[in-house]
């Protein structure tokens, strides 16, 4: 057997569960815009299985090329202008299949897991992933006809409607949500501080989380954005990579946005408090994450997009919802266009669609929620996207902790176009980001940039 039909039979079987996950696969739809089995090919796709970083992300190192593996004679790592080498992007030994992750990773960024993956003379000793193993497309991508959040919303209030709702609960009717959670995917991700086995069960099941960008070819998300966000996110992947300038925005205390709400590095527990009139989301760790969602609410349709307060971009957005019995539907407008560092920008036409379902044990215990996300966002994907995931409960609000607050204390400083540590009383020129004008590209192309040809309509910031 070869190395990578190994690696993929070991990864489906580490990360997939194949039992709990064929049973909920051979789901029929019920319903017109919620509850769609995801397609999984268990055979040729890799899950979110392995600690970031580790060997479970990285074939080979020191420069070695992979068994069966021909090199590209121009890469990412030894390119002296990615921009030019667009018609490269699509091939993964560009990237030297390493998945965003990975790249994210590959300077030794995430220490806790692993040491830098770029030898001792890069650029010819950067590590390989694996170059046949994928996230598939079609696993990704959404299985629902809409092709706006409106549209979606309003078929799931119809059917919602045609069954007599939606439910008008009172204080006494409301489910009983009120608790903290702790996302699957945030076990996954950080199975290396913990030496227990996680067992998955039909109760806790969730499809692996290609947002968490593990496994994924570079080229495979490359196909989900629209040119002008491919060269974006192929940007990030460049001066991450290969250039050893993260500019993420918890480093400088810039906002996280609201792709970072999906991140399983973001925030490690979430606490759900409920009733009548809303349902709020709060969660901390590297920020402070509050969505709150509108019960009954209606947008103001009026603007550039739908919106509740006015037509000025919020940071995780604006929520409305309605109660289908016990399950929660949500549309999300308004959002301020940012990135998700290791993942991908996004626009201030990103929208999304949410569905809250409870998770019971086979007894019929209540054991945590089920988050179903749809994301619409025409001016940086081709077509809508959708993620998965589960919310273990674990328990009530009076039985845990309090919330920790975030509060940033600006420690780390672009010196040189990185960001490095400075200590008080430091007396240094220092330019004040434009933040609504990509302030992380801001430093790549006045640093690193120099003498790349970047597409003349790519030179004004902006989202």
């Amino acid at each position: 057997m070869n190395k990578v039909r190994q690696a993929l039979l070991f990864g489906a079987a580490l990360a997939m569960a194949s039992a709990p996950m064929a049973a909920l696969a051979q789901q029929e739809p019920e319903s017109v815009g919620r509850g769609w089995p995801v397609p999984v090919m268990e055979a040729e796709y890799v899950g979110s299985g392995g600690a970031l970083g580790s060997e479970g992300t990285i074939n080979t190192r020191d420069g070695e090329i992979p068994e069966g593996i021909t090199p590209l004679p121009r890469d990412m790592f030894n390119t002296d202008d990615f921009y030019a080498d667009r018609e490269l992007w699509s091939d993964p030994r560009y990237f030297r299949c390493n998945s965003p992750q990975a790249l994210e990773a590959m300077w030794g960024s995430f220490a806790a897991q692993s040491p830098a993956l770029t030898g001792d003379n890069p650029p010819e000793t950067i590590a390989w992933g694996f170059c046949g193993r994928d996230y598939p497309r079609e696993a990704i991508v959404s299985p629902y006809p809409f092709k706006t959040a409106k549209e979606h919303y309003e078929a799931l209030l119809a059917e919602t409607t045609a069954r007599g709702g939606p439910t008008q609960h009172t204080r006494e009717t409301l489910p009983d949500w009120d608790g903290r959670y702790v996302p699957n995917s945030t076990v996954h991700a950080f199975q290396f501080f913990n030496a227990s086995a996680y067992q998955y069960t039909k109760a806790n099941y969730e499809p692996p989380q290609w947002l968490n960008m593990v496994h994924n070819q570079v080229p495979t998300v490359l196909s989900l954005l629209t040119p002008e966000y491919q060269t974006r996110a192929v940007q990030m992947y460049y001066h991450e990579g290969a250039n050893n300038a993260h500019q993420w925005p918890a480093s400088y205390c810039w906002p996280e946005g609201f792709l970072r709400f999906w991140s399983p590095f973001a925030w490690l527990t979430m606490d759900v408090t409920v009733n009548e009139d809303r349902v709020q989301f709060l969660a901390s760790t590297s920020d402070n994450f509050v969505r709150h969602v509108a019960i009954g609410g209606q947008f103001d349709e009026s603007g550039s997009v739908p919106f509740l307060s006015a037509d000025t971009r919020q940071w995780y957005g604006e929520t409305i919802g309605f109660w289908d019995e016990d399950t929660l539907i949500t549309w999300t407008s308004n959002v301020q266009g940012w990135t998700a560092h290791g993942v991908f920008e996004f626009s201030d036409d990103m929208q999304a669609i949410e569905i809250w379902s409870p998770r019971r044990d086979e007894d019929g215990n209540f054991v945590g929620l089920e988050q179903e996300t749809i994301f619409y966002d025409p001016t940086a994907f081709v077509e809508p996207l959708r993620a998965i995931r589960y919310h273990g409960f674990e328990g009530k609000l009076s039985e845990v902790g309090p919330f920790q607050f975030v509060d940033c204390i600006q420690t780390l400083f672009p010196v040189d176009g990185r960001a490095e540590p400075v200590t008080p009383g430091t007396v240094m020129e220092y330019r004040v980001p434009d933040m609504y004008n990509r302030p992380w590209a801001q430093v790549w192309e006045e640093e690193f940039e120099q003498g790349m040809q970047r597409p003349e309509e790519e030179q004004l910031f902006g989202f």
